[in-house]
């Protein structure tokens, strides 16, 4: 590593507590210039570092997503390309571009600012600088197989609520089946999961897992006002230490979805189940009352007749409303 790894390295292992120049010269074995030096460039790329006479430096956190602090936090247990980018029309395509010419591996991508960040059935998804986390996944199917598909979708949805519940300890986040993230009627976050096909066989080599959330984020289009919101405008949190609990939880969660040990924790956080649900399946409108969610992550909902259909697509467009 270089001195400026090495320091942003010490730094960020001890977050928010005082080095002494003295102390990092010594455990990177350089000088206290070369020291000086590496925190101006960090400064410069957005780290915030505090200095004071006879205390020396204290790590507060950072305004940009920076793949190396990331790495550093998640104590460099992703080992797959982690890549950060100021700008991208999509995460998604990143990882889609990276699936085109090398073989599944676990492999992240990060972007401060989407163009054309997108959701289910392509809905945009507005992802401006700064105020967001947007990032996707690269999951390998080592089985090559797309049964439970559904499950992984609703694993990651209860990873990605749980983490933010330790970063938000106050927030009651729930999830709108299937891949909406909510907190007081709004959605905050949202999930996206597609396939790398190999159509001669009809299977899948790796699902590319994109997460969108909202996390200080206030000017949103007239249009997205209504139903949007950012999970907290005044609490600033490190996006990078959030970027490295989320992977750490989303790999763990890869290798064990299809056990759906989380649809208890699931079923305890849906908005939707007991209420009365109006949803949009294809060109379909279907009207009921959801029941349940089953053991593949599906929507039980019972039909005005009386009779119980399990929906493995859709999307829920209106909730709690007469049927």
């Amino acid at each position: 590593m270089t001195t400026k790894e090495q320091v942003l390295t010490i730094l960020l292992r001890h977050h928010g507590e005082w080095q002494s120049g003295d102390q990092l010269a010594q455990s990177v074995g350089c000088s206290r210039e070369s020291i000086w030096k590496a925190i101006n460039a960090l400064r410069k790329q957005g780290h915030q570092i505090e200095s004071r006479k006879n205390r020396g430096y204290c790590y507060l956190g950072s305004r940009n997503l920076d793949a190396k602090a990331i790495q550093i936090y998640g104590q460099r247990q992703f080992t797959g390309p982690l890549e950060v980018v100021a700008q991208t029309p999509s995460t998604q395509i990143l990882a889609k571009s990276f699936l085109s010419h090398h073989q599944p591996q676990f492999a992240a991508f990060f972007a401060d600012e989407q163009t054309a960040g997108y959701g289910r059935l392509g809905r945009d998804f507005y992802s401006p600088a700064k105020t967001g986390l947007y990032f996707s996944l690269v999951v390998p199917n080592p089985t090559n197989a797309l049964v439970n598909v559904g499950l992984l979708t609703t694993g990651v949805a209860v990873s990605v609520l749980n983490v933010l519940q330790q970063f938000y300890p106050n927030k009651n986040f729930g999830l709108k089946w299937v891949n909406d993230i909510y907190l007081d009627q709004h959605k905050v976050g949202g999930i996206i999961t597609e396939a790398s096909l190999e159509l001669e066989s009809i299977s899948a080599t790796a699902f590319i897992v994109g997460v969108g959330l909202n996390l200080t984020t206030t000017d949103f289009p007239r249009e997205l006002q209504a139903r949007a919101q950012a999970v907290d405008p005044s609490m600033s949190v490190d996006r990078n230490r959030l970027a490295a609990a989320l992977l750490s939880a989303l790999v763990a969660l890869s290798k064990r979805y299809a056990t759906a040990d989380f649809l208890p924790a699931y079923r305890a956080k849906s908005l939707v189940l007991g209420q009365q649900v109006t949803l949009q399946v294809g060109d379909s409108v279907v009207n009921g009352v959801a029941e349940d969610i089953d053991e593949h992550g599906g929507l039980v909902v019972r039909m005005l007749t009386g009779e119980r259909r399990t929906f493995t697509s859709g999307e829920v467009i209106r909730v709690g409303l007469p049927v």
